[in-house]
């Protein structure tokens, strides 16, 4: 019975880098276990910042391209940051006539900052440049609720 038994060396695991497919959470949960989990949720702050009636905790902001692009230049979308998870979309309002396609632009996800960690909620703010999956933006306005959401949490 003994015979049958190998023992494996401690090695340690290199997670390879992110391919942008699915979360980055998912991709790291599928190399750390042979069953696939989904990663865990923190379910307190989920239920204080989910949608409560019509207080919807999403924080929208107007924001354009940062290009010199003539094409890119008058784009303008909205960026919904979703306090519940902490994730990000990225929406292109329809643009008659402009040969560009409307809609979502980038999936709703948590999506890295380049110094390391996630995008939270002080982090977006009106004049902030942020860079989403190489997309530069420039936050130009903001919606009454994410005003209000920012001068009741400055201390945060």
């Amino acid at each position: 019975e003994q015979g049958y038994q190998r023992r494996v060396r401690g090695v340690e695991r290199e997670i390879p880098p992110y391919n942008g497919w699915g979360s980055e959470e998912d991709s790291r949960a599928n190399c750390l276990k042979l069953i696939a989990q989904a990663p865990k949720r923190d379910f307190i702050k989920f239920m204080k910042k989910d949608r409560q009636g019509l207080e919807s905790h999403v924080l929208r902001y107007l924001a354009r391209m940062d290009t010199n692009r003539p094409i890119d230049i008058d784009r303008t979308f909205i960026i919904s940051f979703f306090l519940s998870d902490g994730t990000i979309s990225v929406f292109e309002p329809e643009k008659r006539n402009s040969g560009i396609v409307h809609g979502k632009f980038i999936e709703r996800s948590r999506i890295n900052k380049k110094d390391g960690g996630y995008y939270e909620a002080e982090d977006l703010f009106v004049g902030a440049l942020v860079t989403f999956r190489s997309h530069q933006f420039i936050i130009t306005d903001a919606d009454e609720y994410a005003k209000k959401y920012a001068e009741n949490h400055k201390d945060d």
